[in-house]
């Protein structure tokens, strides 16, 4: 129950937190946060706009705990990051370093935020620390070392602290430089040749992508970034030549990782880690004396922590000899920690020197620390009851988090009672084999990296493999069931969050099962179940190569679930309306799913399928039968109730009628349809699709300002969209509204900076998802843009630009996008090459909306020659044109510059009324460059010959 108390509610910008209750809300979507994230949140609303002492925050969240200052840094940047998830734009928390932080609600609306600002992280979340002992000197030189070089290597063994000490010193300078940190996992890479796809994947970049070192250098470029790369030692070479090439293709990129052995790449700087310190043997210690070194510290805090663990003076020799067994090894303390809670400090020691001499003989390889961790982790594991150490050998299959409900559903072959599987968890927990974390509010747990190799080890020794595999595929497609069910009942963002992070378990639950052939038909399933998350990751590439996959195993294996594969081919036809390269091909698979669908009696599949074909068709380049395709898309959708389609079949009537330039009936569809659906829920949207409120907004704003009278109706339009289509996180509905409206209208515009800052951020977005095809277009418009405001002066990557889209995919290849080229040509004397790529659109044929403008531009390349009567008559044909087209836009241009060309002929009258009705119709826009030329031309001809 949410507090109704006004003086309980605390409001800073989109958001407001209900203290009482300890749930904050942003609009009418309830943000998760975790326990400590909410009571440090909690702490400083109630001293909103004041600043509140790291102590006070400590009070709150560790209540009578001593913790490390990481820890506090650690949560406030989980903070930010939630909430700027919310608000891209904004932060609500300001620190003022070493005395605390403070609530603003002080907010800079009306600024874009740069893209070095925005995060370039997808799903990426740092490991939970425990209180950080005994590493304060290790945290502040290292902090120094990172801040110094590009490149730091922690190296050191396994066990010693090497990710927890890392993530302590990059969360400290995350938080004091505001600098963007993204957290990499590499123990999840099972070879070298998965590094490029796990950075590929932290950085949100589809695994799909041909070139996602391209990208991940791209979208790095612009940003001042920290990437935290753990557990590189199985795959050094590979990540050298990661760190290698992005050094060399960035400027504020800095990178630290975490190895046992040093990377030996170009740039790094090595800082070796040490253990934690040890009381010399020798001579005797009280107890005071042994708890000054940080080994026995850390001892004597854990076994406090599990078993309320007190040390006594005459434990001070066990205790110092222990730490010097285990050579200060973090890990390996952590372990022992737990026999404290039930056995004196000297019968720990002797259990220790026991196994040890049992486990580690002269015959043993490897340096003495691994031998002692793999020592302490076997006699670990040999005291674990039977059901414990199933539960630890099958829990190994998990990579990041889990809940309980997930391990009871991996140990299913050895037929546990769940309550016994909980009493397995609570043992693992209580003898350090297990971690706990709190997330949103529920308790998941995870296992250390050397213990979940360890475990993974035995895993593959026993004969449990194929069946927790098996289980835990099962598992996934559990969890995407319940995803695909809860899309008609979540909002897009609770969605995401509930289920986005699920990608990776659905990628190697599919690698198993289908490309391993562990379960094809599962494999299948996966797949099919898969869709709608790649849908919503804007993952097409990895949809499309999965489908098709799974396609050919049905015809291999001789499936005959129509149904099955009815999902399969509708979820290819689905991604091939943009991507596919070969028309043939996707027009065979539409005609597939449309026809199949109609088989097993599946409307809704069959809208899917119809729209994705009328989609295609309305491409340039595959204008054909469309129609016809429409007609038979309205009838299905009306006759099935189905609102998505039938909002599709109107979206698809608009982009027709703008081909054939009526831009009046496609601006009254539009304003109809946002009403509609204005008043329809979120839960009627299908996000297989485009956001429908976007695309509307991106439609009515490209509309209004070209085929109306209000140019700055629709300026403003652009300028609102485009944020909301940001804010959106739905990277297809991004790329659709930029590339289909928003940058065209701030381009025409002259809105350079903003139109510059959503091109580059358009290209992050291609190069996340996968969608290599629209590079062209970004390229084109960073090019053109960067010429236009005087950053470029030289034709090369103008004409770069020209030949990319030439030569890229027909459907992408718009003729708008080449006059940007060709107008940013001419603004820097570039007027031949810019009449070459005029030249090749008029021979192509070109497109009819743009027939105006492309008239136009080629008046002004006969005016640079001296062929005024030529450009004349260019220009009359061009007003025409636009005329015919209601391209008010392509009109007030045209009219301005015949207008000018009359003026310098000493036409004036004729002058006055080729321009004064134009421009006296216009409504609004009157500060729009084209209506202030248009203007600044009439004062001209009206004081003409005034003296």
């Amino acid at each position: 129950m949410v507090s109704t108390d006004p003086n309980d509610v605390v409001a800073f910008g989109p958001f407001r937190l209900h203290r009482e209750h300890r749930r904050l809300f942003c609009g009418a979507e309830e943000v998760q946060l975790g326990g400590r994230a909410m009571e440090m949140l909690v702490t400083l609303a109630r001293k909103k706009g004041e600043l509140v002492h790291k102590q006070e925050l400590y009070n709150a969240a560790w209540p009578g705990i001593f913790v490390h200052e990481a820890n506090l840094k650690v949560t406030i940047a989980s903070l930010r990051r939630t909430l700027k998830e919310y608000s891209p734009a904004e932060d609500y928390i300001r620190t003022l370093i070493g005395r605390g932080y403070w609530l603003s609600d002080q907010v800079n609306s009306g600024d874009i935020p740069g893209i070095a600002d925005l995060p370039v992280v997808a799903n990426t979340r740092f490991p939970e620390l425990g209180t950080v002992i005994g590493r304060d000197a290790e945290i502040a030189a290292l902090r120094d070392n990172v801040a110094a070089n590009r490149l730091t290597t922690i190296v050191g063994p396994g066990g010693i602290g090497k990710t927890t000490v890392a993530v302590a010193t990059v969360q400290l300078l995350e938080d004091e430089e505001g600098g963007l940190v993204t957290f990499i996992d590499f123990s999840r890479a099972a070879g070298e040749e998965f590094v490029i796809s796990s950075v590929a994947a932290a950085l949100g970049i589809s695994s799909g992508s041909q070139d996602r070192l391209e990208a991940i250098s791209s979208i790095l470029a612009r940003r001042k970034t920290l990437l935290l790369l753990d557990t590189c030692e199985h795959v050094l070479n590979a990540v050298a030549h990661l760190c290698d090439v992005i050094l060399v293709n960035t400027s504020d990129v800095r990178i630290v990782a975490t190895s046992r052995q040093a990377l030996r790449a170009k740039r790094e700087e090595v800082f070796w880690l040490a253990p934690l310190q040890v009381p010399p043997p020798g001579r005797t210690y009280t107890a005071e004396q042994v708890l000054g070194y940080s080994a026995p510290q850390l001892l004597v805090e854990r076994a406090s922590e599990k078993g309320q663990y007190t040390m006594e003076e005459g434990d001070a020799p066990a205790i110092a000899e222990i730490c010097r067994r285990l050579d200060g090894s973090p890990l390996a303390i952590e372990l022992i920690s737990s026999r404290l809670s039930s056995r004196s400090a000297p019968d720990v020691l002797k259990e220790l020197d026991d196994r040890f001499t049992t486990l580690v003989g002269p015959d043993q390889e490897g340096p003495l620390r691994q031998q002692t961790l793999l020592a302490t982790l076997e006699w670990s594991y040999a005291l674990l009851t039977n059901n414990e150490a199933a539960v630890l050998r099958a829990i190994s299959i998990f990579m990041g988090t889990f809940d309980m409900d997930a391990v009871v559903s991996v140990v299913i072959h050895h037929e546990l009672d769940p309550t016994a599987v909980f009493d397995a968890v609570a043992g693992l927990r209580a003898k350090s084999m297990l971690i706990v974390e709190r997330i949103a509010g529920g308790m998941r747990y995870r296992l250390l990296d050397s213990t979940r190799a360890f475990a993974g080890k035995l895993l593959e020794a026993s004969a449990e493999l194929t069946a927790v595999s098996e289980a835990y595929a099962r598992l996934v497609l559990g969890v995407f069931a319940r995803a695909n069910a809860d899309q008609a009942r979540l909002p897009a963002r609770q969605w995401h969050a509930a289920y986005a992070s699920h990608a990776d378990d659905l990628r190697r639950a599919i690698s198993w099962a289908l490309f391993l052939g562990g379960d094809p038909l599962l494999g299948m399933q996966l797949v099919a179940s898969g869709i709608p998350l790649w849908h919503e990751l804007s993952l097409s590439e990895e949809a499309r190569m999965n489908c098709e996959r799974a396609l050919a195993e049905f015809d291999r294996i001789g499936c005959n679930d129509r149904a099955l594969k009815l999902k399969l081919i509708v979820g290819l036809a689905a991604v091939s309306s943009y991507i596919s390269a070969d028309a043939e091909k996707a027009i065979k698979t539409f005609e597939t799913a449309i026809r199949l669908s109609r088989e097993i009696g599946d409307t809704h599949a069959e809208c899917q399928a119809l729209g994705a074909l009328a989609r295609y068709r309305l491409l340039p380049g595959n204008q054909t039968e469309v129609r016809k395709i429409l007609k038979e898309l309205k009838r299905v959708a009306t006759r099935s109730n189905n609102r998505s389609a039938q909002w599709e079949h109107e979206f698809l009537l608009t982009e027709m009628d703008i081909i054939h330039c009526q831009y009046p009936p496609a601006i009254a569809r539009m304003e109809k349809l946002r009403q509609e659906l204005r008043s329809a829920s979120e839960a009627s949207f299908s996000r297989f699709d485009l956001d429908p409120r976007i695309r509307s907004e991106t439609a009515i704003s490209a509309l209004t300002w070209l085929g109306s009278r209000r140019p700055g109706t629709g300026l403003s339009g652009a300028q609102i969209i485009a944020r909301e289509a940001l804010e959106a996180h739905h990277g297809w509905t991004l790329i659709y509204s930029y590339v289909h409206g928003i940058l065209f209208v701030l381009s025409e515009c002259q809105e350079w900076a903003q139109a510059k800052y959503y091109a580059e951020l358009l290209k992050d977005t291609i190069y996340r998802h996968g969608m290599p095809a629209w590079i062209p277009v970004a390229n084109c418009h960073i090019e053109a843009l960067d010429a236009l405001s005087g950053v470029r002066k030289d034709p090369d990557g103008l004409m770069s630009a020209f030949d990319e889209l030439r030569m890229g995919l027909k459907q992408i290849g718009r003729h708008v996008y080449y006059a940007l080229l060709i107008r940013a040509l001419y603004a820097n004397g570039h007027v031949d090459q810019g009449a070459r790529i005029l030249d090749y659109l008029f021979e192509v044929g070109p497109q009819r909306s743009m027939v105006p403008e492309l008239l136009r531009l080629r008046a002004a390349k006969e005016r640079s020659v001296g062929r005024d009567e030529e450009a004349l008559s260019t220009l009359r044909q061009s007003l025409i044109v636009a005329e015919e087209n209601g391209a008010w836009a392509w009109r007030i241009r045209c009219a301005t510059d015949l207008a000018v060309l009359l003026k310098d002929q000493r036409q004036i009258d004729d002058a006055k009324r080729v321009l004064e009705p134009v421009y006296g119709r216009f409504l609004d826009g009157f500060d729009i460059p084209d209506l202030q030329q248009a203007r600044s031309v009439l004062t001209e001809l009206q004081n003409f010959g005034v003296s």
